[in-house]
């Protein structure tokens, strides 16, 4: 099989693998690329990413919100694969816009990561999904309940969707068994030098779509005893003298890593939407044994149990999200526990390699029906 494959993001070529880097954002030439290294049968892929001037990229990015540049390196080349696989609408819609005026020898599979326009039920960009969708050959999406949305406006997919849960690498992202034991985060951090706190942590990590002001009010509201709160990500001016709470900007893969293995758990606080996000952090701090507290939103339920691999409070909530970091923080066994299991899930379950032996039925699926 031959695949090219649309990433909505950058991709770094490169002759070794780069130690600040994740499989998704960089490929190695010569080696398989993210989750294709796990099929039984080893397709030749192609990539083009979304690289270009980036006033460029800004606009699309920012403006359109869909990619025209990298469609229009792809499109010249698409009689030469057997599937063009897009990741994201943002890199399958000029795509399937062209393929409904002119046929192509290969077929078109779409990663509906965004629920096509963030779930849009109404205006022009509904309309445009909805004429570009009848041209695509299979969609995978990663959380569940989308399903109910394509029932609704996209009727003429859903025979030819699936949900797949997403995966995060079991292997890159490993619980420190020491850290997870003694539960005491602050003695692990105080061994690295350059560590952003000696006191415990909780970690929220996050670059946009993160509902920073409910955990902020949360942890006001709880005032938990000797635990401070680490922002990785994102960066306020009104959060910046608030007591206990500490922000970072950007880091490094390696040094979220560290962050994280120094925390004592995680937030992950979202609002609900119906589409997927979130889902890489949380399986990352889960595959490190770490307890997570999660908004009880679309995009999460399908990767954890309740009060077993992670906990859970109502979006938005600050008050209830306040009394569960207090019963996290004060109660070590369950803390404890909730990690373990969690690392054993993304293991078994929600992992890289059984992510993609169901990408790899699927597509061969389509390309031989």
């Amino acid at each position: 099989m031959k695949i090219l494959f649309l990433p909505n993001w950058e991709v770094m070529k490169c002759s070794e693998a780069p130690k600040d880097k994740q499989p998704p954002d960089y490929y190695v030439k010569g080696e398989d690329y993210w989750f294709f290294r796990y099929f039984e049968r080893k397709p030749e892929v192609d990539i083009i990413d979304v690289a270009s001037a980036k006033w460029i990229q800004n606009i699309e990015k920012n403006k359109l919100r869909f990619y025209v540049i990298q469609a229009l390196k792809a499109i010249p080349r698409l009689n030469k694969y057997d599937l063009v696989v897009s990741h994201g609408m943002q890199s399958g819609v000029v795509i399937s816009l062209w393929r409904r005026l002119f046929k192509t020898r290969a077929k078109h599979i779409v990663f509906d990561i965004g629920a096509f326009n963030s779930a849009a039920e109404s205006g022009a960009a509904l309309k445009l999904m909805q004429f570009a969708s009848r041209s695509i050959d299979g969609f995978i999406y990663h959380t569940s309940s989308q399903i109910k949305y394509y029932e609704k406006f996209f009727s003429w997919i859903v025979d030819k969707s699936q949900f797949i849960r997403f995966g995060t690498d079991a292997e890159y992202f490993t619980e420190e068994s020491d850290v997870r034991k003694t539960n005491n985060a602050s003695a692990k951090r105080q061994e690295t030098p350059d560590a952003p706190i000696q006191t415990p942590y909780c970690i929220c990590v996050g670059y946009s779509k993160r509902d920073w002001d409910t955990v902020i009010k949360a942890f006001e509201l709880a005032q938990p005893k000797d635990l401070k709160l680490l922002l990785v990500g994102h960066v306020e001016d009104k959060y910046k003298d608030i007591a206990n709470v500490e922000q970072m900007g950007f880091v490094s893969i390696t040094e979220l890593k560290n962050l994280i293995t120094g925390a004592k758990f995680g937030i992950l606080p979202l609002k609900s939407y119906n589409y997927s996000y979130g889902q890489m952090t949380l399986l990352q701090q889960m595959a490190m044994g770490k307890c997570v507290i999660a908004s009880k939103v679309p995009s999460l339920v399908d990767y954890y149990e309740e009060g077993v691999t992670a906990v859970s409070y109502e979006p938005e909530n600050a008050r209830e999200l306040a009394n569960v970091i207090n019963s996290i923080n004060t109660d070590d066994a369950v803390r404890e526990k909730i990690g373990i299991n969690a690392a054993d899930h993304v293991k078994n379950i929600s992992n890289e390699c059984t992510m993609a032996k169901e990408i790899e039925r699927f597509l061969y699926g389509y390309l031989y029906n």
